[in-house]
């Protein structure tokens, strides 16, 4: 068994491709020169080590010149240092959407882009559904552009015409519009992230009706917006498709929840749902248990920061198993909250839990018992319960599956109870 705080490692390049693709993007005289002149095929693993040398110029020149029917970003294939994540997503959704028009032109053969394994800032977004609605605005009928205007202002220096941002009622009662015959459809598949600055943005770009651009969002991001906002949101996309729901800190509670949790059904792909810090009441926790009866593919799901003693059963009663991953830090819970844990199916299928900050130290007899009846948990976390070392090595034989507690101490704490349970 280790003990260990969360970290992030790089790797390091290990086939011979690689290594070439590293050498060609270094400097960007070379990467024109290569572009002219290599296989179609190695395209991909240019873009792979411009975005892991983090080379803006090289990276800028493949996008621009992409060749493929397909662009897709295979995060396994790049691995800078996880500081570095934000700017290498930042740098490819910007000069992707800065050439969504060239795409749709007679001479490019590309017709889908996969960004599902890069969570796209809320700026990142905007400048995606602007470049799109900016070759949309072009589709409409001269006597229907008072419907719909807006401003695209590109972001690594390209420069657009602008106009202001409104949004009619009427927009959505716009005549059908016919796609011209020399451009084709571009599909574009990505995670987004929504926030109060790229709102209208977004909704505008999922009302558009047989856009050149079809866009597949899979994963959805919102912060801050509230439950009728996040809830209108979801009424627009195409909830089979969505695999990932992140809605912390949005107050989802009120008079729109029952409507957001029926919405919620239908999401049936669902496999990761983030409900944290919502302050849920009794009687939204009870709705959300419903709602949770329809959602079989739920691998992972958060609850912390809601105030869950005494109400734990209903949502444990009402998920299918098998759950991998659950989350209930900062969540008031209870010794007999613990028992009743212990007794579900859920508990069987777990391979990681969090139960950070619910002064777990009061209640080791029923944390323990919970732990002896895991048969596949191999990561729990505990920080900040005010548990002991000697209670930990406790915790550790009730759930001999165990491989990693996941704790806060200092240096020395940590190297002792190390070598003790070495």
């Amino acid at each position: 068994m280790s003990i260990k705080h969360d970290s992030n490692q790089s790797k390091s390049p290990h086939r011979l491709l690689d290594l070439c693709a590293d050498v060609v993007v270094k400097y960007a005289s070379i990467t024109k020169m290569a572009i002219n002149q290599l296989p179609h095929e190695l395209f991909p693993a240019l873009l792979d080590a411009s975005l892991r040398e983090l080379r803006v110029l090289p990276l800028t020149m493949l996008i621009s010149n992409w060749p493929l029917t397909h662009l897709i970003y295979n995060r396994y294939n790049v691995y800078p240092k996880a500081q570095y994540l934000p700017m290498v997503y930042g740098i490819l959704t910007h000069a992707i959407a800065d050439n969504i028009q060239d795409y749709l032109g007679e001479n490019s053969k590309l017709k889908l882009i996969d960004l599902r394994s890069i969570p796209i800032d809320p700026y990142g977004m905007l400048a995606f559904a602007r470049a799109i609605l900016d070759i949309d605005q072009y589709q409409y009928p001269s006597d229907y552009h008072h419907l719909l205007t807006f401003a695209f202002q590109d972001r690594i220096g390209a420069k657009r015409k602008q106009s202001s941002t409104t949004l009619s009622n009427d927009a959505t009662q716009m005549p059908s519009k016919k796609l011209k015959s020399h451009h084709h459809r571009l599909r574009i598949y990505v995670q987004c992230h929504v926030d109060q600055h790229n709102y209208d943005e977004v909704c505008q770009l999922l009302q558009l009706e047989n856009s050149y651009v079809d866009v597949h969002i899979v994963s959805l991001r919102c912060q801050e917006m509230g439950c009728k906002k996040v809830l209108t949101l979801l009424r627009l996309l195409r909830c089979h498709e969505i695999t990932d729901l992140n809605l912390d800190f949005n107050d989802l509670g009120g008079k729109y929840f029952q409507s957001l949790t029926q919405q919620l059904q239908q999401c049936k792909r669902l496999t990761t749902l983030n409900l944290a810090y919502n302050n849920f009441n009794r009687m939204e926790i009870t709705l959300l248990s419903q709602a949770l009866l329809h959602l079989t593919a739920l691998k992972h799901i958060n609850l912390s920061g809601n105030r869950l003693s005494s109400v734990l059963h209903q949502i444990v009663a009402n998920i299918t198993p098998p759950i991998k991953e659950l989350i209930l830090n900062y969540c008031c819970l209870t010794s007999e909250d613990l028992s009743l844990l212990a007794q579900s199916q859920l508990c069987q299928h777990l391979n990681q839990l969090h139960l950070e900050s619910n002064n777990l130290s009061q209640k080791l007899n029923s944390l323990k018992y919970l732990l002896s009846r895991t048969n596949n948990l191999t990561i729990i976390k505990l920080h900040d319960n005010g548990i002991d070392q000697a209670a930990y090595l406790s915790l550790c034989q009730a759930a001999p599956a165990i491989k990693h507690v996941i704790a806060k101490w200092n240096e020395q704490d940590m190297q002792q109870l190390q070598a003790n349970i070495s």
